[in-house]
């Protein structure tokens, strides 16, 4: 009697039987039948398989193309435009100052901005996966104030400026260019874990004419900290400043010889008057370690402004017992001192 092969039964008859074609058929034909299944099987698998390391393979690039992107800071409404090849990437930037461009690739692209109707462009670069920081900045002149503090904040305000740059600001004074002589020189009153300085110092490119005294008080016998100048009539004029300049003004701390004293005066201080160390980076006082440290924009070489006579916040005891104070003199290389209640003119100072 015939068996069968356990998994596919395939007839296997006996010896005592006689050869029968029909059998030999069937058997073939169940081996071509299963041979088939298993080759559309392989083919299925391979194709899957494929499939797979496809699909993996895009995840990975999907995953990388989300991590590979540019931090764009830029005052509001500024619009920004990627370009590298056939890749390009373009947005506007909001009121957070800050815009995010994925891309999808490293390397070097051209970007091009547009601020207040002005197009700045330069070459970028893309070095690793992850978020790279980059600056859309305008000129000096035509950033908002905001986002200078916002730069200044993050000690990235030599980044995008100059020393030397200027913008101009109204005030009860006039409309006057305000320029860079430091960055990350004062300190600042609130100063905190990285961040104890000031970013920008700005000072008045040119002196105001001569409207204005120390203190009218021709008996003044004080110090820089009691004067009329910094308790009256800069506060005054700070508040005659546009809002969105006061907003963003640091209160830094000032460092004044106090008469006879040498250890010196710490005054808390948004709009302040210069040492002549500040500028001149030398003082006519024996104490000069307590006016500061020169600003580097003299440092480098720059001259301090000598247009007109102009007042400094250094003091020091005149005849009988009243005060005379330090004045920027255009005729005299070193500044002079004169008696508190004349009128002169102010280069003042804040910082950001």
């Amino acid at each position: 009697m015939a068996t069968y092969t356990p998994n596919y039964k395939l007839k296997k008859p006996a010896a005592s039987e006689y050869y029968n074609i029909q059998d030999f058929n069937e058997n073939a034909d169940k081996i071509d039948t299963q041979l088939k299944i298993g080759e559309e099987a392989k083919t299925l698998a391979d194709t899957l398989n494929s499939s797979m390391t496809e699909a993996q393979r895009d995840i990975t690039l999907l995953l990388q193309r989300s991590l590979i992107s540019f931090e764009i800071w830029a005052p509001p409404n500024t619009q920004v435009m990627l370009q590298q090849g056939q890749l390009s990437f373009s947005g506007t930037v909001g009121d957070t100052m800050e815009l995010t461009a994925s891309v999808s690739a490293l390397g070097t692209w051209q970007m091009m901005y547009v601020y207040a109707n002005r197009t700045y462009s330069r070459e970028v670069r893309l070095e690793h996966i992850g978020q790279t920081r980059i600056l859309a900045a305008p000129t000096l002149a035509a950033s908002p104030w905001a986002y200078i503090a916002k730069l200044s904040a993050a000690g990235l305000a030599r980044e995008a400026y100059a020393l030397g740059d200027t913008k101009s600001v109204s005030s009860s004074l006039g409309t006057y260019d305000m320029q860079i002589i430091g960055f990350a020189h004062d300190v600042l009153t609130a100063a905190k874990a990285g961040q104890e300085r000031a970013g920008i110092t700005f000072q008045m490119k040119s002196a105001t004419p001569a409207n204005y005294f120390m203190d009218e008080n021709i008996y003044f016998a004080n110090t820089w900290e009691q004067t009329n100048m910094r308790t009256v009539q800069l506060p005054a004029i700070l508040q005659s400043m546009p809002s969105d300049l006061r907003t963003v003004i640091k209160q830094v701390n000032k460092y004044t010889a106090v008469t006879g004293n040498n250890i010196g005066k710490t005054t808390k201080e948004k709009l302040f008057l210069f040492s002549d160390y500040e500028l001149c980076g030398y003082s006519r006082l024996i104490n000069d370690y307590c006016f500061g440290q020169q600003y580097e924009y003299y440092r480098f070489g720059h001259t301090p402004n000598k247009s007109t006579i102009y007042w400094l916040r250094n003091n020091i005891s005149g005849p009988n017992g009243k005060e005379n104070f330090l004045v920027m003199h255009p005729d005299i290389l070193q500044p002079g001192f004169y008696r508190c209640e004349g009128t002169y003119g102010i280069s003042l100072g804040f910082c950001v």
